[in-house]
Formats: C-alpha cells, sequence, structure tokens
C-alpha cells in the first residue's frame, strides 16, 4: 500500500490527510501575533513582574503581552486625539 493511500484510509480526517499538529518552525518561538514583534522577552518578564504586583497575582507571559498590546493602542489613540498646532 502507497503512503498516499494510507491517507485515504483515515476515515476521521474528511481531506483524507492525517490529523497530526505540526509544530512551528522556530518550537520556542512566542505564540502572540505578529503586531507584536516589538514585545522582547525581558519586556514580559518586566511587565509580568510589575503587574503581578498590581493584580495581586502572578500574571502570564500572554496576559502580560495583551497588557502591552493595549497599553501601545491606549498610546496610539491618545497621540492621534492631539489637537493639531501642539496647544493641549
Amino acid at each position: 500500500m502507497s503512503e498516499r493511500e494510507e491517507y485515504m484510509e483515515i476515515p476521521s480526517e474528511s481531506s483524507g490527510l492525517p490529523s497530526e499538529v505540526v509544530p512551528p518552525c522556530d518550537p520556542g518561538a512566542a505564540s502572540w501575533p505578529l503586531s507584536a514583534r516589538w514585545i522582547t522577552d525581558d519586556l514580559v518578564r518586566e511587565t509580568q513582574r510589575v503587574w503581578s504586583k498590581a493584580y495581586g497575582r502572578p500574571i502570564t507571559a500572554e496576559e502580560a503581552v495583551e497588557i502591552l498590546m493595549n497599553v501601545r493602542r491606549l498610546f496610539e489613540v491618545l497621540s492621534d486625539t492631539r489637537p493639531k498646532g501642539g496647544a493641549v
């Protein structure tokens, strides 16, 4: 039996291909969005340290990334809403 025929015999997968999970190219790569490339591991650790104290519990790396993304969005909104000409 050929390899292709073996794939076609998998009844649980409608495509006929195995349903195995393929690891990412870099197993150590972070799982956050590509728009978060500016976020370094050191920044995540520092965010975890600071915000864990504020929350009263350890926060995860994913929570730290979400906090950083939200702070960036807040900055972008605030910087876009300033009146033209520099007046506050």
